[in-house]
């Protein structure tokens, strides 16, 4: 059986939203989040969670780098009788290299999958402009299957001092004959290795890869808003409304239900922010000035009938202290 709002042709009215809401109330929040904008945003979102999964599981690995690398500086560190520390720090470097070089791989394809169903222009250019070194990307991917034959050692670890500045910088690095000797690099991947120095400093190279990621998927992101914009905008106008007529139906419930004399203002901070409720403060008590700032912060202007503005003005009539 089709949902109600599924037999009313769009644009649908705050009297269409109403109906269906009436009719069956979950159906009707289906079919509004099963528009093209509905549908469009949740891809949004899904795209926003994957970068974030990104860069938060390249922040982690730059985190265990900088603790492994101070543990490292332990003369005792690398002796057979730490054996079981340096075993963990080394699968725990291993461990967030791995999750940081398969949510490269899970971004490109939430991205791909997104483009497919919502392209944008220019989105090939400005992908081969933020994504600018050749083979970088491929690296990364294919570093995922390497990590997994790779035994980290102290050779991996490179510390440089600032003699001026009173510092050490420690580099978590592969050299470049250790990497090839790694026999299922792609060509991309592998032209990549052979034009780097004689290592490779994987924090720095992650690094780089994360601004391009930033670079090109803010870009992204502005793009699709502004090319979709009409279609997020009946959307989000639909949903606006279905949260309006629930808020609606909820205040109408609670002020029915509410004692004679109850003081409202001891109840403010349930439903509203301390900056909100400073809005509402500068207004004269118990005012009609007040009561409409009230009903305008919770968004409230279009669904606020007469009935339930009689009942707002009750509860705020003075006294409002009892």
């Amino acid at each position: 059986m089709s949902r109600h709002l599924d037999t009313i042709p769009e644009p649908w009215s705050v009297d269409d939203i109403r109906s269906a809401i009436m009719h069956k109330f979950t159906d009707a929040r289906i079919s509004i989040e099963e528009t093209e904008g509905g549908q469009l945003w949740q891809a949004i979102k899904e795209l926003d969670d994957t970068v974030w999964i990104f860069k938060s599981s390249a922040e982690d690995l730059f985190q265990i780098i900088n603790l492994f690398a101070q543990k490292t500086q332990d003369p005792g560190f690398w002796e057979p009788t730490n054996r079981t520390n340096a075993e963990h720090f080394t699968r725990e470097v291993k461990r967030k290299l791995f999750y940081s070089t398969t949510s490269v791989m899970a971004l490109v394809e939430v991205s791909r999958v997104f483009h497919k169903k919502h392209p944008v222009a220019g989105f090939t250019e400005k992908l081969g402009a933020c994504f600018s070194t050749p083979g970088l990307h491929k690296f990364l991917q294919d570093l995922r299957n390497y990590n997994s034959h790779w035994r980290i050692a102290e050779a991996n670890w490179r510390i440089d001092y600032d003699f001026e500045k009173g510092s050490s910088i420690a580099r978590f690095v592969v050299t470049r004959e250790d990497l090839l000797a790694w026999g299922r690099w792609t060509s991309d991947a592998k032209a990549f290795i052979e034009s780097s120095e004689k290592f490779i400093d994987v924090g720095a190279t992650l690094a780089e890869y994360a601004k391009q990621v930033k670079a090109f998927y803010e870009w992204h992101k502005g793009v699709v808003l502004v090319s979709y914009a009409e279609i997020l905008k009946r959307y989000f106008e639909y949903k606006r409304i279905h949260d309006g007529l629930n808020r609606r139906m909820s205040w109408n419930m609670i002020l029915g239900h509410l004692p004679l004399g109850l003081n409202p203002f001891q109840y403010l901070a349930r439903y509203l922010t301390p900056e909100q409720i400073e809005k509402i403060m500068s207004f004269e008590l118990g005012s009609e000035a007040q009561i409409q700032a009230l009903i305008s912060t919770l968004d409230m202007e279009r669904f606020c009938d007469a009935q339930l503005m009689d009942k707002v003005r009750k509860l705020f009539q003075p006294p409002l202290v009892q």
